[in-house]
Parts: structure tokens; C-alpha cells; sequence
């Protein structure tokens, strides 16, 4: 017998599996493929405009959400679903720009094709003016590593210029940071905070293709026009005033106006002992004119109370947000966001949906995070200032732009070496003749590029494990081409759109052993732990040892 929802938003019906009320056994097939289309299809139509925070269809989103909660008569955290989230919204408007005065002139560069730029301060104009120009190989500063670029160097009034990732990933030796696999080092956000506790004034990062992990497309797409950021008590005057990227061919001109060779200095800045390099000749200029919103975005959280531990949770989170609508571009200017993130926020509904037919000890919580496309705000925002206690928390598990694959034979573990709820999965994976592949992108850093990493720095065990590339139709070569096409031509795109033929078979498969997992967890009175030697061990640790606890 199917259960029909009717949405007033949007007159969707939703249709769910059946599942004996005193039966806890869930099966592979549990999760339902149609409704996934449902879901998706919706969420990343052009009625909804790339769900952008702030704007109708952001709106739209969260409405959409709390009505399909409300239909499963979930209950709220604090008497509403939604969770406030302070945010500012700031655009560089026209006749804003960054350029660089040289000895024999200046060249300005071009906003999208040569440079992208924005602040995260909170002012109707920034200046930069005559800013001398600094090389800081990677802009990190490691003690644990014996690592600092900015050592010696001042960079008071400075523009910091530095290159994308860490010296691992360049190297490939894992005796050098963590080698090929990124750390938190090689984050561009990482490398602008650093920036300003350094008392720099700007800061331009060289973009390379291989080790940003994405194509300048990429960069130009996701950082122009609107910035979304935490509305915070200083109002960002705590960062650069202008932070930006340029292309790798801008950078190697302007090394040679210096009379420096990129190449050779990339080199030098693979070794602790180097040191920072002035550009002579090099000053930067920018002037960016903004315009400023405040508005309150939300977190959308349901909970389905546990019968016997009802203080206790399993997290299951999705971003709901995406990059809007951009208003200025001709053509297709919808970035509907059909892949990243509808998927993830249709697999929270249907989880939601199945596990609403099963008894559970402890609570489930639904959580639908705003701003992950802005850095990862939303989460942010919900680790910083939790309506539950964390210590709680059982577990969590992250589900971020899961691609219709159709069925497949491995599950990928990103971040893999982290806790024993790799331990849970693979054991339960064997069950289904599905084996758990290790991240095999860690030079990507996709570990620290999704919500789950706001939790895990609270002490929170995360797992963030999606459908592998090793097809049980077309193998391993059919699978890594998919992936391929949607990172080289989809990903931040308004291509990543929704279509009818999609294979959601996979995805299906793997929710449907997660809701296992979760199910196990919620009528089990164990503790996942991290790892011994996690750098989040220690912070778990100590919270589960508090005098609450």
C-alpha cells in the first residue's frame, strides 16, 4: 500500500515503500527511485532559480522542506523548523576593479577572464591603493610541520600572492605534509584567514587547473556577482580588504615584469627554509564598490524523537542551497544545482520517509544547511551556535552531489582513514557484495569541502561516502568517464541540470544501506570513535568527558 503526500506548494505527490511497523529489517531495495526524480526534478526546476539563500527561490526551497516534514509529522528543535542563520550579502558592483601598477604603466585586469575578486568586509567601498606585491610560495604557516612562508617578512599594507594547495600535493612525497592527499593548508579559504592574521592587505592565489581541482571555470563562475557570508559581530573587518584569484598565464606575465621565474620559485617554495620574495616594480590597486544586504537565511532541521534515548542523535545532512540565478549573464543564467545539491537534500527526504516506519532508541535529525556554496555557512553556523548538544551527537553522515550513476559495485569513503563508521560501512557493505574504496581524489581536498567538516570540528565522527565509479554495467572505464564529464563540463554550471532518464538505481542502493547503518546506530547504544592519531579524537574526547556528559 503506497502513502500519498500532497505538497500545497507545489502539488508534488510523494510516494513511499512499505515497511511492517515491528520489522527492523531494511533490504537494499528500501529507498524508492521514483521518488528521488520526484524530489530532484523539483528542486532543481527553473522555478526555483539555482536556490540561492535570500532570494524567492531560496524561499521556495525552505517552504518546500518544511512541508514535506511537516507531512511526516516530524517534530521541530526549538518550535520551528527553521534555524536562524545571519547572513550578508555583498555584490562588487560595476566600475569596480583590480589592477596592477607597473613600472612602465598599469595593466588592468580583466574581471571573469583574467581575474575574479570580492571582500568579506562590510563596506560600500574598499580601496587597495599602491600595495607592494609579495610572492609567499603557499601561504601557510604549519608549526607542526616546521613550516612558515611568511617568516621574516612584514606584510603589514602587503598583497600576499600565493599558489593553490600544499607542497605535498606538488611533491607527491608523504613524508611532506600528507603528500598527495590535500590538508586543511591547502584550502584556498585556509590561505586568506591566514592572510589577515599576517596583516596583509590583499591577497591574489595563483590558479592551477590540477592542484585547485577544478578548472577556471570554475573559479569565475562561483565567486562573481553575489557573496554570500555569516553577518559577524566585526562585520569581516578582521579579513583582507580584497581577495581575489588570477589565471596562471597573468601570473607568469607579471613574474617576468619582476624579473622572476614562476617555475623556479615554485620550486624553491616546496622547502621549509623558504622565504618571501617582493615582486620589485609590482604594486596592486583595486577599488571595489558594493552593495550590501542583510538577510536571515535558514537551516531547515526535523527531528523523529528517539523512544528511549531521545537526547541522543543520528545527524543525516544535505546543503539545500546553490548558486542562483546570475542575473547579468546572457543565455542560460540558472545554475540549478540538479546534481550539487538536489541530490543530497532528495536523499534526506526519502531517509527521512523510509526510517518514519521504524522504531528508533535514539532521535533522528533531518538537517538541511544553507550556504554550503558560500563556504560551507550554514553548518558553520549550526557547530557554532547548536541548538542540541554536539557531545550528543552520535554520529553523522554527509550526503553532497551524489551523481546518477546507475548501480554500482564500490562505495568511495572521502576523508577515508578517519573513524569507525568506515568499520560500519564496509562491514555492512559486504553483506550487499559491494566493496569500500579509500578516497582515490585526496589531493582534491573534498574532505574540507563540504558541510560534514563544521561537525568533525567539533568533535563529531562523520562519514561522507558516495557511490564509487566501478559500474556493475561498463566497469571501472564507464564510471570514470561520468565522473569526468560532470567535473570537466557540469559542475558548477548551469548545465547541472536535472533529466528524466537519469539512473538514480545507485543512488537508490546506497541510501538504502545507509538507512541500515542509521537504523543500527539509533537501536544500538554504541559510540563510534575516530581513529587513533585523528586530529579529532582529542576534541571528542574532551567533550564527551564535559560534566554535562
Amino acid at each position: 500500500m503506497k502513502k500519498i503526500y500532497l505538497v500545497p506548494l507545489i502539488s508534488l505527490v510523494f510516494f513511499s515503500g512499505y515497511a511492517a511497523e515491528n520489522d527492523q529489517t531494511l533490504s537494499a531495495n528500501t529507498i524508492e527511485e521514483q521518488n528521488l526524480h520526484q524530489h530532484i526534478a523539483m528542486l532543481a526546476s527553473d522555478a526555483f532559480g539555482g536556490r540561492a539563500p535570500g532570494s524567492e527561490g531560496g524561499e521556495k526551497t525552505k517552504e518546500y522542506l518544511v512541508n514535506v516534514f511537516q507531512q511526516l509529522s516530524l517534530e521541530t528543535i526549538n518550535g520551528n523548523y527553521l534555524l536562524d542563520v545571519p547572513l550578508v550579502e555583498v555584490s562588487v558592483d560595476k566600475g569596480s576593479y583590480v589592477s596592477i601598477l607597473q613600472d612602465d604603466g598599469e595593466k588592468m585586469l580583466e574581471q571573469g577572464s583574467e581575474t575574479v575578486f570580492w571582500t568579506k568586509r562590510v563596506q560600500e567601498q574598499v580601496s587597495v591603493d599602491d600595495s607592494e606585491m609579495v610572492f609567499v610560495g603557499y601561504g601557510i604557516v604549519a608549526p607542526e610541520y616546521g613550516w612558515n612562508d611568511y617568516q621574516g617578512m612584514d606584510m603589514t599594507g602587503k598583497t600576499a600572492v600565493m599558489l593553490i594547495n600544499d607542497p605535498g600535493f606538488a611533491t607527491q612525497n608523504d613524508a611532506l605534509f600528507k603528500g598527495n592527499a590535500m590538508t586543511y593548508y591547502g584550502r584556498w579559504t585556509y590561505k586568506y584567514e591566514e592572510a589577515a592574521r599576517q596583516g596583509a592587505e590583499a591577497v591574489v592565489i595563483i590558479h592551477e587547473t590540477a592542484p585547485a581541482a577544478y578548472p577556471w571555470q570554475v573559479v569565475e563562475t562561483s565567486w562573481q556577482g553575489k557573496q554570500i557570508d555569516l553577518k559577524r559581530e566585526d562585520m569581516g573587518l578582521n579579513r583582507v580588504k580584497v581577495e581575489s584569484w588570477i589565471t596562471h598565464s597573468i601570473a607568469q606575465g607579471l613574474f617576468a615584469k619582476s624579473g622572476l621565474d614562476l617555475e623556479r620559485l615554485k620550486q624553491q617554495a616546496l622547502t621549509a627554509e623558504f622565504k618571501p620574495v617582493v615582486m620589485k616594480g609590482l604594486n596592486l590597486k583595486a577599488r571595489l564598490n558594493n552593495t550590501i544586504r542583510f538577510t536571515n537565511s535558514h537551516n531547515v532541521a526535523a527531528v523523529k524523537k528517539g523512544s528511549l534515548r531521545p537526547n541522543e542523535y543520528i545527524l543525516m545532512m544535505a546543503h539545500w542551497d546553490h548558486l542562483g540565478t546570475k542575473e547579468e549573464q546572457a543565455g542560460d543564467n540558472i545554475y540549478n544545482g540538479a546534481v550539487d545539491n538536489a541530490t543530497g537534500v532528495a536523499g534526506i527526504l526519502e531517509l527521512a520517509e523510509t526510517l518514519n516506519d521504524y522504531n528508533n532508541e535514539r532521535s533522528l535529525l533531518y538537517l538541511a544547511v544553507t550556504a554550503e556554496e558560500s563556504g560551507l555557512l550554514g553548518s558553520a553556523y549550526f557547530a557554532e551556535y547548536p541548538p542540541i548538544d554536539l557531545s550528543q551527537v552520535v554520529a553523522g553522515f554527509n550526503f553532497d552531489a551524489m551523481q546518477p550513476r546507475g548501480k554500482l559495485k564500490d562505495v568511495v569513503v572521502v576523508g577515508y582513514g578517519a573513524s569507525q563508521l568506515e568499520d560500519i560501512l564496509e562491514k555492512k557493505l559486504q553483506k550487499y557484495d559491494k566493496y569500500l574504496v579509500p578516497d582515490p581524489e585526496p589531493e582534491k581536498g573534498y574532505f574540507y569541502r563540504s558541510d560534514h567538516i563544521s561537525l568533525s570540528k567539533k568533535g563529531v565522527p562523520m562519514l561522507y561516502a558516495d557511490g564509487g565509479i566501478d559500474k556493475v554495467e561498463g566497469g571501472i572505464e564507464a564510471g570514470e568517464q561520468l565522473a569526468l564529464n560532470y567535473v570537466t563540463k557540469d559542475y558548477h554550471q548551469p548545465s547541472d541540470e536535472y533529466a528524466t532518464d537519469w539512473d538514480l538505481s545507485g543512488i537508490a542502493e546506497q541510501l538504502s544501506i545507509t538507512a541500515e547503518i542509521i537504523l543500527d546506530l539509533a537501536n544500538s547504544e554504541d559510540w563510534p570513535e575516530w581513529y587513533e592519531g585523528n586530529e579529532f579524537r582529542s576534541i571528542r574526547e574532551a567533550s564527551r568527558m564535559s560534566p554535562t556528559n
